[in-house]
């Protein structure tokens, strides 16, 4: 198949996930916090709201769609090697529930041996970043596709499409990522 109709096919699939998670009940009422549908394991469930006084991002995006993209494609990119680096880093660019959530997930990370022994890593690429219908206006969903590796227990694991729900919020300088809620 010549990779231009991979390419559509791709964008079709994808759209069509954006269009059915946002018509499906996974978006929130207007102003509300979401709740995860699944939180990840070892994460506290819950949200946690911006602080006043919290630091402000590192770098703000200046725009939603770019403070989007840079924080899912360093979400989606990572080694074992890089993980706690690559989650300091998410944690720098957030804030509220994000930062929150990173920071928790480094934590972890440092004492994570199996990670290192299984040589795991996570690649990906971003198909689609669009407003979720029916939420909230600073409410976005994200799908991507992505693969993940390791040692020979992890090399027959196939790519697969992935949905996020995530929120942003203006802060001073531009935006930045307040929540990110994997749905799929």
């Amino acid at each position: 198949m010549p990779a231009r109709y991979l390419r559509a096919l791709l964008l079709a699939v994808c759209g069509l996930a954006v269009i059915v998670a946002s018509g499906c009940g996974l978006a929130t009422q207007t102003g509300a916090p979401a709740t995860p549908v699944q939180a990840n394991p070892g994460e506290q469930k819950g949200s946690i709201p911006a602080k006043p006084g919290q630091p402000a991002p590192r770098d703000p995006a200046r725009t939603p769609e770019q403070a989007l993209e840079r924080f899912t494609d360093s979400y989606i990119n990572w080694s074992y090697a890089t993980l706690e680096a690559d989650q300091a880093h998410l944690a720098a660019i957030a804030v509220g529930e994000a930062r929150a959530s990173e920071e928790q997930a480094r934590a972890r990370t440092k004492g994570d041996s199996p990670l290192r022994r299984a040589r795991i890593y996570n690649k990906g690429t971003i198909i689609a970043i669009a407003p979720l219908r029916g939420g909230g206006p600073q409410e976005w969903v994200i799908c991507t596709r992505e693969q993940t590796g390791g040692n020979s227990e992890y090399a027959e694991l196939q790519a697969g499409f992935h949905l996020t729900i995530a929120t942003v919020q203006r802060v001073s300088g531009g935006w930045a990522v307040s929540a990110w809620r994997p749905q799929v």
